[in-house]
């Protein structure tokens, strides 16, 4: 779905401060969920506790996060957005051109199919606990597998069609496809790996909150602890989980909209001389959802933060200490023992 504007730039009327404050911004937000993006990883790598069906996918979005994030700052000086010059020449310019778009294709798909994958396991989970034994790890490996194969073949097209344009003053990196073409490949793009997603999403959500909040209480006392605990548990990585959702919808959300909006309504961004819509919905946008997540993780989650200053205090005092020889913990991101069923009427 990724596709970049291509309006002619009037350097005449474009301010020198807008262009240097976007780049600087844009800059800063890819650092950011770069180092956020490794440090999420590593502290799931080092640590045996946060190893859980959950944060499985989340570390895989984590890590499709750093590929986006490594290229998103190059694809953007390859084009020169919002500048008179192109910083970077050919034919280094087209390498560039091919693989950031390639790899924010495979970026989104990634996470859009890595957040199904989160709610289906925690649907198993709560709504058909006695399953969840046999199926979790099978579906668990099955998902992560078809996130990279199906991101990988989906965005080939990136690769041989995405050239560099030359418009006037200005440098473009688009995929070079007729108007239909590219039509059915965003509308298509736009159904599969947005509304559907979202939509399968927003149902399993519901079910899981209903079935959450229908809990009934038990005669046995200590079971009816455990009941309430896991309960809260589920509820804790629920929010969680939205919270991660609903960044990366909001982050993608406008540059959906613009891509449709030009195709419907060409003329209605004639006028963004400057560029300004593209390097916001294209670049600024999606970006902050990559850098967002790991702040959700690591302020949200007790056990990310323990485990993200035991590897630092690990690194600074003891370079060759294991981390994660704790037991676990009760965490929002964890959850520990057994599942117990939730009682429903």
């Amino acid at each position: 779905m990724n596709n970049s504007s291509f309006n002619t730039l009037n350097p005449s009327i474009c301010s020198q401060v807008v262009s240097t404050t976007l780049t600087a911004v844009i800059s800063f937000v890819s650092i950011s969920a770069f180092v956020g993006n490794i440090l999420v990883t590593a502290a799931f790598l080092m640590n045996a506790t946060l190893r859980t069906s959950p944060n499985y996918f989340i570390v895989n979005m984590a890590v499709s996060d750093l590929f986006s994030a490594l290229t998103i700052w190059p694809l953007y000086a390859t084009e020169g957005m919002l500048s008179r010059k192109q910083l970077i020449d050919e034919p280094v310019a087209t390498v560039f051109c091919k693989l950031g778009q390639y790899s924010r294709c495979v970026s989104q798909i990634v996470s859009t199919v890595s957040l199904v994958g989160i709610v289906v396991e925690r649907f198993m989970a709560i709504v058909h606990p006695f399953q969840v034994k046999s199926l979790t790890k099978r579906l668990r490996a099955v998902l992560l597998t078809l996130t990279w194969i199906i991101s990988l073949l989906l965005g080939i097209p990136y690769i041989p069609f995405s050239k560099i344009v030359h418009q006037g003053q200005q440098i473009f990196c688009r995929l070079s496809w007729g108007e239909r073409e590219r039509s059915i490949y965003v509308s298509v793009g736009f159904v599969l790996f947005y509304c559907v997603p979202l939509s399968t999403i927003v149902v399993l959500y519901s079910r899981i909150m209903r079935c959450l909040k229908r809990s009934r209480p038990t005669a046995d006392e200590v079971q009816e602890r455990n009941t309430i605990r896991n309960r809260q548990q589920n509820m804790a990585v629920m929010k969680v989980f939205i919270s991660i959702v609903i960044v990366f919808f909001l982050s993608w959300t406008p540059l959906c909209v613009f891509l449709l909006l030009k195709l419907v309504f060409p003329p209605v961004y004639s006028n963004d001389s400057c560029l300004l819509f593209s390097g916001l919905f294209f670049y600024l946008f999606p970006s902050l959802g990559t850098a967002i997540n790991p702040v959700i993780l690591f302020t949200s989650s007790t056990n990310f933060s323990k485990a993200l200053k035991e590897m630092f205090k690990c690194s600074t005092l003891n370079p060759c200490c294991k981390c994660g020889r704790t037991s676990p913990e009760t965490d929002v991101i964890e959850l520990v023992g057994d599942i117990i069923p939730i009682e429903r009427d």
